[in-house]
């Protein structure tokens, strides 16, 4: 079976098609649609789809009709029908799959035309038929040439890989998102912090001297549910600038909170 016309596992199938058969409605009492019912119960279009080449070929979660297009057409509905089921219908905004005329038909749907489109174009592109994919651009990625290691480059060496994430990068941008800063290794700043707990400074009163979370701090001498390996360069330099040799008289090794604590034992 094509993976794409699967239902998803999550989601209750609609009664009618024969994913709900495999969900389990496999009886007349089950199922609301019985022979009176425009659609076929579940069982009746599972049974339907197995033996209909062109039934076969839907999303099997598309109820199946129990008359398809046995009702007459107009002009305007055969015009309609003409365009509803194809890549143009979803151009034109037919982009719904379960609001699309042929839903209930038991046609192909207008965004199924267009998957199985792109899919056959991508393919014939890939293997060089027609206009040949213009490798190290982005355009190339979404025709499907989305290994490295297999792209042919373009002349300065870029894959489509590396111009699909730089032309995501320029939306981000556009858009005001700023670059996400690199982590590096978070050791140096993990030895400082064992440093000021040696003497005897607190994670609240650490996290206060270097303007850092808590959890951050917690999590660098492993104190923490977690252990963090990777900080970015600011938090790095906060952490740097606190100097062990500095902390060395009462006044200053003292916990900000440690004053309250005082006066509440001795209340």
């Amino acid at each position: 079976m094509n993976p794409h016309n699967r239902a998803p596992h999550n989601d209750p199938a609609p009664h009618g098609s024969p994913a709900g058969h495999t969900q389990g409605c496999r009886t007349r009492a089950m199922c609301p649609h019985g022979e009176d019912s425009v659609f076929l119960s579940c069982t009746e279009a599972a049974i339907r789809r197995r033996a209909d080449y062109h039934l076969a070929h839907l999303p099997d979660t598309q109820p199946l009709p129990r008359h398809v297009l046995a009702e007459p057409a107009t002009p305007s509905e055969t015009a309609v029908r003409e365009v509803h089921g194809t890549p143009w219908g979803y151009a034109r905004g037919c982009r719904d799959t379960r609001t699309c005329p042929n839903w209930a038909r038991g046609g192909i749907t207008c965004p199924e035309a267009r998957r199985r489109y792109m899919q056959t174009y991508t393919a014939r592109r890939a293997a060089g038929t027609g206009t040949p994919i213009e490798h190290g651009t982005s355009n190339g990625y979404l025709l499907g040439c989305r290994n490295p290691a297999t792209c042919p480059r373009n002349p300065t060496g870029h894959t489509c890989t590396d111009a699909r994430s730089r032309y995501r990068q320029q939306l981000a941008r556009a858009a005001g998102i700023a670059p996400r800063t690199e982590s590096i290794d978070a050791r140096a700043a993990a030895t400082r912090i064992r440093e000021l707990r040696a003497l005897g400074l607190s994670l609240r009163h650490i996290s206060t001297l270097t303007g850092t979370g808590r959890t951050t701090i917690a999590q660098l001498t492993g104190e923490g549910r977690t252990t963090r390996t990777r900080i970015t360069p600011t938090t790095l330099d906060r952490i740097l600038a606190i100097d062990t040799a500095a902390l060395t008289t009462p006044d200053t090794l003292t916990d900000a909170h440690e004053p309250e604590r005082t006066q509440a034992l001795a209340s």
